[in-house]
């Protein structure tokens, strides 16, 4: 025994992990049938029966007693249970959640004396060794939920957020959203060109699954089981809801007026949204305990006023050199309409076998059109700088279908087949066809990546086997992912002119300037131009196969070990790279950065081995009273699709997505001067008709720029490759808790959890010479001079060298009872990276790229406390109240130096704090928030007990918080030291501004969240 728990600490040490849930979108019972005297009793007859479906597993105890159901479906059972010589006994109202893993322990008593014990809802889970956390019906349909999207559900839970940093993506543990898992009914519900949710950036504004179709979900926050991968955090695994013996279904219209809103605290005027949803589900039985239907429905039609506005210019005093610009400036900011239309669908059907197998097929479908609202995944603010010609129309259509197939070959041994088929296409329309220009001012012009269109398809087939001997459950099993996709996509596609500096009078005099008095338009170091030279088109592919085995071993009725292992390889797509002029440039090349050795491949994710470990003691007599958890192990994510785009495209004839980029560079031309030798003279046209150059005139002026004579496809290309040793990230886990049922009904835990990632991805810029520090900078910031690639502009490699940590401790506590329900957990927490890169398509964040030693502090995603409570109540006279509080503290921000200082061609350099000396990233604090949501609910009957008719209220931000952030130029910090005399440089006037003199808030910064809005709901149960 000695042995034993030796050899299983080395193995924890090691860095094995175990199961946190078991059997994905289904559930397992267990238990230990004994005699009054305590004594096992086995080959005990124990049957399970689903109360809503009829659907019957017959099974017997083991010589030891033990008796186990796995892969049932989430629902309400009765458990029976005889042997001779004894009563039955039953159990009722078992509850099964998803991934739950009941243990219901059954003794028998003597004959003529039966028992029925009614059991309820099993709130602490003794056969899992990770902090779950479940959120039912009862919550998703009496909860105040903005807008019915199934996955803000998720927010209820420990760790998790949906940022602007994330890309309004989920992220659990502090790990980057797109390596997260979402799954439905089981399956991938990921978007596998962008990473995260399907829908990407428009899910978290549209509804994709109808929330009248969601039964519950379980959130995972680390330590999920070997059966699934592809996260470096956690797992949301949803279910949807599936038909029974009895006709239950609804009917709901809503609508939120934004007459009934408050005013912005930053605009003092109202911003908010009028929103209409409606729709609803029905479900029952075709053949009663045999073939069940189930089909939902729902709608929005949204509209929101919004304001195009430009805070830089509230307070600066045109001149007679500004004043042109200016004033074009000021006839953009006027009001506009975004719209939003949004229909989602779910047809589900179930058969079952008199043997007990299941078969499920189920179609989603969700379509949407938006005008006026391109989205990076930020949340939308409805007073913004950019004008409405840099909008568009994003639209979005989904096809999403499942099918699975249980079989119990023996009560024993199970096995569960699903097949998922999913499809999704998004056309992203512009509103203009003129240049972009684009400042800390604002924005005119074509958006930079409109227009495009993005599809891709994912085909999954996975198949489990589950098998109970004795003490131990073992289940193997396959997971086959086939991923296509296809865009045509291309930056600039009209030009892009930008500036490397965020001083307001030099931007508005060079945008003025006509030539008179020698001053010409761009013309100066700090503007910027550029221009894509390809098609933008891009097709490939992405395979992904797994292997997983994992033994759940109950030692005892205390003790249970989980053994788990997992492989999982991803197979890239190919490079084109027809292009031998580019290619000879480019590949197998030595720079001061560092080598690039082939870019001509990006190589395969096939050596990812993920052995965990995991316990499970409950040490009192009782096991559901006190359960102590703890779990290691490795876990890699998958890189989205969208990251291998421009290195597939990058080196063919024609290019995808490569641009032409000049100004700002050292020993260079102006863009004016560029231009004006290629015969394109800028004091020639206005402002908001600035010249779509052709390719032959592109190519000519970058040309000229970089002091060449003849014509250059490729001088100053921006090109991006990928590094020759690139990884799929990988995360170690590690956690330890403990959960207890102080009463029936109410449990607390706490749970620590440790997640370490390591090749994380970057963004790095290869053409960038060793720095020197100028004899006359004081500052002794380092400089880069000539590019060692001569004719080439960024060459923008993609590593896996980022890292990151993340270390919290999460506190919890549930009750559950008929008429009443809480959740609420805090977490304290800390999260470090040096990068925090969300799939970014292009760009860099670090300061100095040959000094990465800065980056590594505060992530973009750190939370130090974070707050998240929800709960519904069921008073007399058919009242409810239901509401959710969350707060959580200000995220870390990065002060710039507010212009290109360093001449490596990124205006995002950091203040000095002394000599030679950058401030760390992200070294400042931003505002923390909260929010009070409320739901009031009356209902009447209807035609018996049956039906009800239900009339709610809804209260978004009940209190009206102004939740106002940092935002804009509140970044913009200064250079910090002076590189004239090396003394302190004044702090930008901007800089952490929160209000004006007057004691108005800054328009520079933004309110996270809406003022409060008030909603109003009509819904018919039957």
């Amino acid at each position: 025994m000695a042995l034993a728990c030796r050899f299983l600490c080395a193995l924890f040490l090691l860095g094995l992990h175990l199961a946190a849930q078991t059997d994905a979108n289904k559930a397992q019972i267990s238990g230990l049938v004994t005699d009054p005297k305590g004594a096992v009793v086995p080959n005990a007859a124990v049957k399970i029966r689903n109360v809503n479906t009829g659907l019957l597993r017959d099974l017997k105890s083991s010589e030891q007693g033990e008796y186990r159901a796995t892969l049932l479906d989430p629902g309400v059972y009765e458990i029976s249970v005889t042997s001779p010589s004894f009563a039955e006994s039953k159990l009722t109202g078992v509850t099964l959640t998803v991934g739950s893993a009941a243990r219901l322990d059954v003794r028998l008593a003597i004959q003529a004396t039966a028992t029925v014990v009614e059991v309820g809802a099993t709130l602490i889970d003794v056969q899992t060794v990770a902090q779950t956390a479940t959120v039912n019906n009862v919550a998703i349909t009496s909860l105040p939920i903005n807008g019915r999207r199934f996955q803000d559900f998720a927010l209820l839970t420990p760790t998790v957020q949906v940022e602007g940093a994330t890309r309004g993506q989920i992220s659990f543990a502090g790990q980057r959203a797109i390596y997260s898992n979402i799954m439905l009914d089981g399956a991938d519900y990921n978007q596998p060109f962008f990473g995260g949710i399907r829908g990407g950036e428009r899910s978290g504004s549209i509804i994709t699954v109808p929330q009248s179709a969601i039964q519950e979900f379980q959130v995972i926050p680390t330590g999920y089981t070997a059966e699934y991968g592809r996260s470096t955090g956690g797992v949301m695994n949803t279910i949807t809801k599936s038909g029974g013996n009895d006709v239950h279904g609804e009917a709901f219209y809503q609508i939120r007026h934004r007459s009934l809103s408050s005013e912005s605290p930053i605009f003092l005027v109202k911003p908010s949204e009028t929103l209409q949803q409606f729709g609803g589900g029905v479900g029952g039985p075709i053949i009663k305990n045999k073939l069940f239907y189930f089909g939902a429905i729902e709608s929005q039609r949204s509209t929101i006023p919004r304001q195009t506005v430009f805070p830089q210019l509230a307070s600066f005093v045109p001149t007679a050199e500004t004043r042109a610009a200016f004033d074009y400036y000021k006839t953009l900011e006027k009001p506009f309409e975004q719209t939003n239309r949004a229909t989602a669908l779910t047809a589900k059907t179930d058969y079952q076998f008199a043997s007990g197998d299941r078969v499920t097929l189920r179609y989603n479908n969700s379509r949407s059109t938006e005008n006026n609202a391109v989205t990076t995944g930020a949340a939308v603010n409805p007073f913004g700088n950019l004008a409405v010609s840099n909008e568009g129309t994003e639209q979005d259509g989904i096809h999403n279908g499942n099918a699975q197939y249980t079989k119990l070959f023996s009560p024993t041994t199970v096995n569960d087949l699903r097949f998922t088929g999913s499809a999704e296409v998004r056309p992203r329309l512009a509103n203009s066809s003129l240049p972009l220009v684009t400042n800390t001012i604002g924005s005119f012009g074509t958006r930079n990546f409109l227009p495009t269109t993005q599809s891709d398809k994912r085909w999954q087939i996975s198949d489990a086997l589950s098998m109970t001997r004795g003490r131990h459950t073992i289940k193997v099993g396959v997971d086959l992912n086939f991923l296509s996709a296809s865009q045509t996509f291309a930056f600039n596609q009209f030009g892009t002119f930008g500036f490397a500096t965020t001083d307001i009078a030099t931007i508005l005099r060079t945008m003025s300037a006509n030539g008179a008095n020698g001053v010409n338009r761009f013309d100066i170091p700090a503007a910027t131009y550029a221009r894509a030279i390809g098609n933008g088109q891009a097709a490939f592919d992405v395979r992904q196969l797994s292997f997983f085995a994992q033994d759940s071993w109950n030692l005892n009725r205390k003790f249970k070990i989980d053994l788990g292992f997992r492989w999982e390889g991803q197979y890239n797509p190919s490079v084109e790279a027809n292009n031998t002029n580019l290619v000879s440039r480019l590949n197998n090349i030595t720079v001061p950065i560092g080598s690039v050795t082939n870019i001509t491949s990006i190589p395969n994710a096939a050596n990812q081995f993920m052995p965990r470990l995991g316990f499970a003691y409950s040490p009192l007599s009782q096991p559901t009273k006190l359960v102590i958890r703890g779990f290691s192990g490795l876990f890699y994510g998958a890189t989205p699709m969208l990251s291998f785009s421009g290195a597939v495209n990058n080196f063919r004839l024609p290019p995808g997505d490569v641009s032409l980029q000049f100004g700002n560079l050292p020993g260079q031309l102006t863009i004016y001067q560029a231009m004006l030798r290629a015969g394109i003279d800028l004091n020639r046209t206005p402002i908001d008709q600035l010249p779509v150059l052709s390719i032959e005139q592109l190519q000519s002026a970058a040309t000229f720029a970089a002091g060449g004579t003849a014509r250059d496809p490729f001088a100053n290309a921006n090109v991006l490759g990928m590094a020759a040793d690139f990884k799929n990230p990988r995360a170690f886990q590690m956690g330890l808790g403990a959960e207890s049922e102080l009463f029936r009904g109410f449990t607390t835990g706490v749970q620590l959890h440790y997640v370490n990632t390591a090749n994380l991805m970057r963004n790095r810029n290869y053409n960038l010479p060793i720095p020197v520090v100028r004899p006359t900078d004081l500052s002794q910031r380092p400089f880069f001079g000539t590019r060692p690639i001569a004719g080439i502009n960024q060459y923008t490699i993609r590593e896996s060298s980022s890292r990151g940590m993340y270390r919290a401790a999460t506190f919890s506590a549930q009750y559950r009872r008929s008429k009443f329900q809480f959740q609420s957990f805090y977490t304290l927490a800390e999260n470090f990276s040096d990068d925090d890169n969300e799939r970014d398509s292009g760009g860099f964040v670090y300061e100095n790229s040959f000094n990465l030693i800065p980056e590594y502090n505060y992530s973009n995603t750190d939370v130090r406390h974070q707050f998240t409570s929800n709960g519904s109540y069921s008073l007399p006279w058919g009242f409810e109240v239901s509401g959710i509080f969350r707060a959580r503290s200000g995220l870390p921000f990065n002060a710039t130096a507010g212009s290109d200082l360093n001449g490596d061609g990124n205006n995002n350099d950091r203040p000095y704090l002394a000599a030679g000396k950058p401030m760390l990233r992200n070294s400042f604090r931003n505002r923390g928030i909260s929010n009070v949501d409320l739901r009031l609910m009356k209902s009447f009957a209807v035609g018996g007990d049956r039906s009800k008719l239900q009339f709610s209220v809804e209260f978004f931000n009940l209190m009206n918080a102004d939740n106002v952030v940092f935002a804009g130029g509140a970044g913009i910090y200064g250079p910090g030291i002076q590189a004239t005399n090396g003394q302190l440089a004044p702090i930008d006037a901007r800089f952490m501004r929160l209000r004006l003199a007057d004691g108005t808030y800054d328009r520079n910064n933004q309110q996270i969240g809406n003022p409060r809005q008030i909603q109003f709901a009509l819904r018919y149960f039957f």
